[in-house]
């Protein structure tokens, strides 16, 4: 099978009450709306503090609501020390903005008075733990908020969970097949005919840095996008998830890239429409 497990490192762990500031959902959209960073920072400290205290009620405050994204909780007990040093690690992080404010695969820089609008969203890095965490987040009508779909992703991924023929999976092969100097493997994968070597050929990357990038799409969890969910493809297109079952849209995290995908259901397959994700990626600095 092309696609082979990793195991997922969960990064929540116990359950405990605390205290928020008690502030009204309306007040707290508006104020992150218009100053977007020390929300989002916020938003970031104490989903980190919820998670790996693993207070479920807390947690699910902080983020986007997921399917399955309790399961990414394991439960542990703390003393109150470990709690107190776990609030005070947690409020120390700096989260650096890695990604542009996009809304619907456009860029959206600053902007004045209501703010940004509910559905912009970024991507920020932080440290915790010793772990290096890529962390998306999305503004919502009552605030930002984290969307955890990746790695809810990410378990489904390392039960093998997945089968060779389902859409993310075939995604993932294209991608691999155009990273790896493979065009002979793209045709048999792609919805239209296409000439294979036009998607490999740009492709000049060394090979240490090869194989950490086929690594990193080897690892990549892949996850449908949510209906009227709009990306920006290779090609400049913006495609929106809708309502059509033989035809998706996708989205995995590369690193701290978005790679989006359509796929369309041909026969009793899928197919990938093509795009030239290597020039992507490299346009936006990502290889």
């Amino acid at each position: 099978m092309f696609f082979r497990s990793y195991i997922f490192v969960p990064l929540f762990l116990l359950s405990v009450g605390f205290d928020l500031t008690g502030v009204s959902a309306s007040a707290t959209a508006i104020q992150s709306r218009k100053d977007p960073q020390s929300s989002i920072n916020r938003t970031i400290k104490e989903f980190l503090f919820a998670t790996y205290s693993g207070n479920t009620a807390e947690y699910q405050k902080w983020i986007l609501p997921e399917a399955g994204s309790d399961e990414l909780i394991t439960k542990r007990d703390y003393s109150d020390q470990e709690l107190k040093d776990l609030r005070a690690e947690a409020d120390s992080v700096n989260p650096q903005q890695v990604s542009p404010f996009t809304l619907n695969g456009n860029s959206i820089g600053d902007v004045s008075g209501e703010g940004f609008p509910a559905g912009t969203k970024a991507i920020y890095l932080s440290s915790f733990r010793g772990t290096l965490l890529a962390i998306p987040v999305v503004c919502t009508n009552t605030g930002w908020k984290v969307d955890v779909r990746f790695w809810v992703a990410a378990r489904k991924q390392s039960h093998g969970s997945l089968k060779e023929t389902d859409p993310e999976v075939v995604a993932k092969q294209f991608l691999f097949y155009v990273l790896a100097r493979k065009p002979e493997k793209l045709q048999q994968l792609s919805a239209s005919k296409i000439n294979p070597e036009d998607y490999t050929a740009a492709n000049n990357l060394p090979g240490g840095d090869l194989d950490q990038i086929l690594s990193l799409c080897i690892e990549m969890s892949i996850v449908r996008a949510r209906e009227g969910e709009g990306f920006r493809m290779p090609s400049g297109e913006i495609v929106r998830a809708g309502a059509d079952k033989d035809t998706l849209v996708l989205v995995g995290l590369l690193g701290m890239a978005e790679v989006a995908f359509q796929v369309k259901r041909i026969g009793n397959s899928w197919k990938v429409v093509p795009q030239h994700y290597f020039e992507m990626l490299r346009r936006s600095g990502s290889i």
